[in-house]
């Protein structure tokens, strides 16, 4: 999957993530959990919002250039590369 660049956008904005974190109305605790594990599209939305950028902002797209979402089973899921299409083929 991809690599998430919410630290950076935050140094960028001159903002810390528990900042981040009042910003969007969680604790800490729950964002960093968020994030780091298998964050939803709409706590990624959230990050985005809270961060003025565009959600697809908030990933490092210089290795790969197919980025995106794909529905499976009615779930989203997010795609950075094609080895995310690849392991999405092989779930379904």
């Amino acid at each position: 999957m991809a690599s998430l660049r919410i630290k950076e956008l935050c140094k960028e904005k001159h903002i810390t993530m528990t900042e981040l974190a009042e910003r969007m109305g969680v604790s800490l605790v729950a964002l960093s959990q968020s994030v780091n594990g298998n964050p939803t599209m709409s706590r990624l939305q959230e990050v985005a919002d809270a961060l003025g950028v565009d959600i697809l902002d908030l990933f490092d797209r210089q290795t790969n250039n197919i980025y995106g979402c794909l529905y499976v089973n009615n779930k989203p899921v997010l795609v950075n590369g094609k080895e995310d299409i690849e392991k999405v083929l092989k779930e379904i």
